[in-house]
């Protein structure tokens, strides 16, 4: 059974993914911005080449990812990337932000509405809450317990949330064909994709459902993204 920390290994040159998700956000990731839980990194490249970023905070608290992304990245635009080994729980300072991330994430915390409550009270008025999952509980498989998580979610499960100052900007779902895919896994495979399966994923399908989203407008996928944004009230 491969650990949380084998999978991201496997996952952080997923290239294409990275940059369709990312690219697909870029008018809405800017300003100050918080990544929570960036684990090693491999968001880093893909939020830095948004011009819209002026401050990115990444948050880290396992000391083994914390000490691995720092010694990566630390030299680069040091007076625009910022590390903390802490969860966003213990972040004191008053500064508000104008986006905040948990890119495939959420998932791994017990307590989400409480996760995003806490979120949304670091952010600015009209800053975004951006969270990134994977879709649908009938998706959750072996894969999903080895790596910690305890959900997958669907559109219900965020509109059912009644998040104070808050409204739901976006909320839809990526990569259809990716959801075959993991369809297969659940009912065939019942086991944890290999690397060079996950390679096949981002090389091949990947590319083909950035066409069947748009063909499907984004009804299903594997992935689900939702955007608070703040408001005042």
């Amino acid at each position: 059974m491969k650990s949380l920390h084998d999978h991201m290994e496997y996952f952080y040159n997923t290239k294409n993914w990275k940059n369709y998700w990312v690219n697909s956000l870029k008018k809405l990731i800017n300003g100050k911005v918080i990544d929570v839980g960036t684990g090693i990194g491999s968001n880093i490249p893909f939020y830095l080449n948004l011009k819209t970023i002026k401050k990115l905070v990444c948050l880290e608290p396992d000391i083994k990812l914390y000490n691995k992304v720092k010694k990566k990245f630390n030299r680069l635009k040091k007076n625009k990337i910022f590390f903390k080994k802490i969860y966003l729980l213990e972040l004191r300072s008053k500064e508000k932000f104008d986006t905040i991330i948990y890119a495939d994430v959420l998932e791994h915390i017990k307590n989400d509405f409480k996760e995003i409550k806490l979120a949304i009270n670091h952010l600015k008025i009209g800053g975004r809450l951006i969270i990134l999952c994977p879709a649908h509980n009938y998706l959750f498989t072996i894969f999903d317990k080895n790596v910690g998580h305890y959900r997958r979610y669907n559109k219900k499960m965020f509109t059912r949330l009644k998040v104070p100052k808050t409204k739901i900007e976006k909320l839809y779902y990526l990569d259809s064909l990716g959801f075959f895919l993991s369809l297969l896994n659940k009912v065939i495979l019942k086991r944890d994709p290999k690397k060079e399966e996950i390679k096949f994923w981002d090389n091949l399908v990947v590319p083909i459902s950035k066409v069947t989203d748009c063909l499907s407008l984004n009804l299903f996928g594997k992935s689900i993204i939702c955007i608070y944004k703040k408001i005042n009230n």
